[in-house]
């Protein structure tokens, strides 16, 4: 099993700090501090409840050795904001000291406010030393909807995940106690990714999590995911108290998102009995 290396500080780190606010009919983006290469664009307003759609640019295109990124924001009472990313997030193979590569964010919603953080997938290249710390921190009477999609090496261009480390955590707090904690540690050709107890030989894995209770909803999702299960895409739906969870597997991210913004689509209708409106950048 590969040790994970001590943080050496050097490399590119940057820094996002955002702020939403209800302002009126709509929501507004009332902060944005950024150091180094992040930045966000004009919030876009294609639904018709005023939500915001923020879309973080990290100009370089990917995490090499020694880079860290820290993005956070924070939903203020009854606002509505959805940040996401244009493309595939990219964490490239580290160098011969095994810098590690980090990217943290965290998401701060209030009561009645409704916080979405939905990026594109993250492409582990072979070699890298990542560490992904996603931390959600909800009040009473916060929503939220978020996933994570992880894919593991390049398999379309026939490159596998066989050195190098990634150690995973996503984390929701309600009111400051700890509501889902998950811990994940996947080394680069270790059994466990081929393992049938462990990832199977898929590289592509991914988790959803909504701030829901409802049994229409959930059997929604399960009739959901037997549409969209198949030989590529292993697919499954838990209920625990207060949240719905979805968990896929899959050859390539293709699928998972597919099957994702249909999930997306049926839990924005139970939360907000209306039709979403997806951000065009998920589709260009």
């Amino acid at each position: 099993m590969n040790a994970i290396a001590t943080p050496v500080q050097s490399g590119w780190s940057a820094s996002l700090a955002l702020e939403f606010e209800r302002r009126g009919p709509r929501t507004a983006l009332v902060r944005n501090r950024h150091d180094g290469p992040l930045r966000v664009q004009r919030p876009f307003y294609p639904e018709a409840n005023g939500q915001a759609h923020v879309y973080i640019l990290h100009p370089p295109g990917g995490i090499v050795a020694g880079d860290s990124l820290a993005i956070s924001s924070t939903v203020r009472e009854h606002a509505h904001a959805l940040v996401t990313t244009p493309s595939a997030g990219r964490v490239y193979c580290s160098n011969r000291q095994r810098q590690l590569q980090t990217q943290q964010v965290t998401m701060a919603v209030e009561p009645g406010a409704f916080g979405e953080w939905l990026p594109q997938e993250n492409i582990v290249f072979n070699a890298a030393q990542a560490i992904n710390h996603t931390h959600i921190q909800l009040q009473s009477g916060a929503r939220f909807i978020g996933w994570e999609i992880t894919c593991l090496g390049r398999p379309a261009s026939q490159e596998w995940f066989e050195a190098g480390s990634l150690l995973q955590h996503f984390e929701i707090t309600l009111d400051g106690l700890p509501w889902l904690v998950e811990r994940s540690r996947f080394d680069g050709g270790s059994p466990m990714l081929q393992a049938r107890w462990g990832l199977h030989g898929y590289p592509a894995l991914a988790t959803l999590v909504c701030t829901l209770e409802d049994e229409h909803t959930e059997q929604g999702l399960r009739d959901l995911c037997g549409q969209h299960r198949g030989e590529h895409l292993s697919i499954e739906v838990t209920q625990l108290p207060g949240l719905v969870v979805m968990r896929a597997q899959a050859q390539q991210a293709a699928p998972i998102k597919n099957a994702f913004f249909a999930a997306w689509r049926l839990l924005r209708r139970s939360l907000q009995n209306t039709e979403a409106v997806a951000p065009r950048i998920w589709f260009t």
